[in-house]
């Protein structure tokens, strides 16, 4: 063992060779576990199995998922050791027990000596529990700690360590020990520390001249130059996902530097070279539009000015996002005979309503532009009488002209093809991605609602970007974007959060009727300001934000594609909305030290869905309590990347005991039955005084049935889509066994659909027709 270098007062190194984590010369056994979803998860040694279940460690957590929902199990190397630093700290407290259970955690930042304040409350305590705690081992997976003076023992992945504090302790080797300069090197590398690898290389090259370290040092810089470059395809990979494709431009022109693979290097020259040909195609496109519009009869050109001007701006600065609908322009301009009017029109209507409602006629083209602006002019009218005008004004377009729209059947199909299609409701004009935006929304019936938005770099309102409703924890919205918005941003996600807290009340979720609405109200008013994907809306938070996702989602599970929780609690409805999570993805993070963790909350709600083999996931953390676990984000984006919303489903069975739970996949309940809602305060902490009312709808595509047994419930609305029935044959509706049909067919009206849309503003959820049962 090597000596070591006191470095002042109650901090000293412990220097040892490099280790692996279970073995110093051969690779660790480990594998990889690659799920159907795609995501994948790293294990230290082959997954435990209990009958269905895996059991995945990594030594920091370990995950729980269904055998059913994995691809494959590969053996690999990814635990295969790196460098492991061991320092002596020393310690006023040497013994004692670990907590049985941890309600609070609060942590300061960590020093540069590796230490920190910390400090706990335990259930059975009445006052916190403060020591200080520092860091006994650095790994480039796990650095593990300990308290200073009170008994603690705990591990935390090494990404969570500042850079700059772990940079500050491993500048306490013996700096005279070659040996133990190279390790730092190497562990950087690991980490993947490019900069720092490379400046500190530098150094240890100068300060021992007379070492053996040229070729070796030589070797280490190229391999941190492949690293990098290799770290950088993937960054450009990563950010074409997220629509950020100036950025991904940018990272292409980066792989010329000397030691970048050829391969690496032709594969970028050849994306620059699609991507180049891809930009003369969209300007060939925007260019024959341009050169079209000239053409036109001069009466027609007053109209199409505007139209003309928003496609040429949407070509040049979002042409990915709108290419796809030109697909068939593109190919009917290779027929013989075309007309310039009718190549025209077939450009401009496919641009709004896409290649399968595209016309060839000028005058129907037209027609399909004006009910677009007609709809936005209906959504943004207010309530239904204001907007009345507009629908009179939908009805007498000349329809007739219009090639598969004379029945209102098609007409609908034609406008719901135009609302998918179309830019928000409300536009934002310029949003600065840079910047947290604040909106207020006051609707009837409704208190003042606020929240807080966060857009992705290169937003764009005519792309279609995934969203996160992020529920703060009591320091407001603005914390809760500032803690996910570096994965957001990088993902291109939309953050929205709620304040679902009255100003001076203390930080609790109440699971009230109130706190609900301030969510929905939030996520109904950004559909219409941004361009979000309404199946791709997850729920998501920590602590008392995790409560309060964790209800929210189950309450409205028609809503989101799935729920990240993390360390949220199961109280008041939840136990009693459980069964909801058949059609309701979630992702469920919590430390081994929380109350009831594993005897109560896994074992008794989580455990029995993962056998179910619905879609859950379930990660435990080694030695941690309740706690927000910020490096559960990146895992849960990674998650929720997978996912997406069957907004609707051909059956469904579901819950519900609170009067704001009453929308589920179009079913509307407008009155509940005596006995079957409770208030909030008035239930028990697991909801055990509960008497939910029921519903199961079924439906036949065959047969045009849609059947709905409810319980509890004395007047609903039934909500139809296209996506269930066809509106062209008569439609059985029965309600707990009994037929309920008005008429042979249903007679549909443009109204119903654009009022929903105008209420909810879910362009990917639209229904065309109502019926009550009262």
């Amino acid at each position: 063992m090597a000596a070591h270098r006191d470095t002042g007062p109650g901090f000293s190194w412990g220097v040892l060779a490099a280790v692996c984590f279970l073995a110093a010369a051969a690779p660790c056994l480990a594998d990889t576990v690659i799920m159907k979803s795609g995501v994948v998860y790293r294990s230290m040694g082959p997954p435990d199995r209990d009958n269905t279940l895996v059991y995945i460690s990594d030594g920091l957590k370990r995950t729980v998922v269904r055998d059913s929902r994995i691809e494959r199990v590969e053996p690999n190397n990814a635990f295969r050791g790196g460098e492991k630093f061991q320092l002596v700290q020393p310690l006023v407290t040497h013994g004692g027990l670990m907590p049985k259970d941890v309600v609070s955690v609060d942590a300061g930042p960590w020093d540069e000596r590796g230490r920190r304040r910390f400090s706990y409350i335990g259930s059975r305590l009445n006052k916190p529990v403060r020591m200080e705690q520092a860091i006994i081992e650095i790994g480039p997976h796990v650095v593990k700690f300990r308290g200073v003076d009170g008994f603690w023992v705990g591990v935390i992945e090494t990404s969570q360590i500042p850079r700059d504090v772990l940079s500050s302790v491993l500048s306490r080797v013996e700096q005279k020990n070659v040996a133990e300069r190279e390790r730092v090197v190497r562990f950087m590398m690991d980490m993947g520390w490019s900069a720092l690898a490379r400046k500190e290389l530098d150094l240890l090259v100068r300060d021992f001249p007379q070492a053996d370290l040229k070729e070796r040092a030589e070797n280490a810089r190229l391999f941190i130059t492949q690293t990098e470059a290799s770290e950088r395809r993937g960054e450009v990979a990563q950010s074409r996902k997220a629509q950020q494709y100036k950025r991904a431009a940018e990272l292409l022109k980066t792989f010329g530097e000397k030691g970048i693979p050829t391969e690496l290097q032709l594969e970028a020259r050849d994306i620059e070279r699609q991507d180049q040909q891809q930009h003369a195609a969209d300007q060939a496109i925007e260019a024959e539009v341009r050169k079209l519009s000239s053409g036109l009869p001069l009466a027609a050109r007053k109209f199409w000015k505007e139209p003309v001007a928003e496609v040429t701006k949407a070509l040049e600065e979002a042409p990915d996002a709108i290419r796809d609908r030109f697909a068939a322009w593109r190919k009917a301009k290779s027929e013989p005979g075309i007309s310039d009017l009718a190549s025209f029109a077939l450009a401009m209507s496919s641009y709004v309503s896409g290649a399968d409602h595209a016309t060839r006629d000028l005058a129907a083209a037209e027609v399909i532009w004006k009910a677009r602006d007609l709809i936005r002019s209906f959504c943004l009218a207010g309530a239904p009488a204001a907007g009345s005008e507009h629908v009179s004004a939908l009805n007498a377009l000349p329809w007739a002209g219009v090639a598969g729209a004379g029945e209102m059947v098609d007409r609908l199909e034609l406008l719901a093809a135009i609302i998918e299609l179309m830019p928000p409701l409300r536009e934002e004009g310029v949003a600065d991605p840079q910047k947290t935006l604040h909106h207020r929304v006051e609707e009837a019936d409704n208190e003042l609602t606020e929240y807080a938005v966060k857009l992705p770099p290169e937003y764009h309102p005519l792309r279609s970007y995934p969203a996160v409703v992020v529920l703060h924890s009591g320091k407001g919205p603005d914390s809760a974007i500032d803690e996910w918005a570096a994965e957001a941003a990088r993902r291109g996600y939309i953050l929205i959060a709620p304040q679902f807290m009255a100003k001076g009340e203390r930080a609790e979720y109440h699971y009230t009727p109130s706190e609900q609405a301030a969510a929905q109200l939030a996520l109904r008013d950004a559909r219409k300001r941004y361009a979000i994907d309404s199946d791709r809306i997850f729920a998501a938070g920590q602590v008392i934000g995790g409560n309060m996702a964790w209800d929210l989602a189950l309450a409205h599970p028609d809503l989101f594609a799935g729920a990240v929780v993390i360390s949220g609690l199961p109280a008041k409805y939840v136990p009693k909305y459980m069964a909801h999570h058949d059609r309701m993805p979630l992702y469920y993070a919590l430390g081994d030290l929380a109350p009831a963790a594993n005897e109560f909350i896994y074992s008794k709600y989580i455990k029995p869905i993962i056998v179910k083999a619905w879609d859950i996931t379930y990660a435990e953390h080694f030695r941690r309590g309740l706690e927000p676990l910020p490096e559960e984000i990146s895992p849960g984006f990674d998650w929720m990347d997978r996912r997406r919303r069957d907004p609707v489903p051909k059956s469904f069975k579901v819950n519900t005991a609170r009067v704001s739970d009453d929308r589920f996949y179009g079913v509307v309940i407008r009155e509940f039955g005596a006995g079957v809602t409770t208030a909030p305060e008035a239930v028990e902490v697991l909801g055990n005084n509960l008497k939910p009312a029921t519903i199961e709808m079924k439906s036949s595509t065959i047969s045009n049935l849609i059947r709905l047994d409810v319980k509890g419930i004395t007047w609903l609305d039934v909500w139809l889509s296209p996506k269930l029935i066809d509106f062209k044959r008569k439609v059985d509706i029965r309600i707990n066994g009994k037929p309920f049909s008005r008429a042979e067919k249903i007679k549909l009206e443009m109204e119903p659909m654009l009022d929903d849309l105008r209420v909810r503003g879910d362009r990917k959820q639209l229904y065309w027709h109502r019926i009550s049962t009262r």
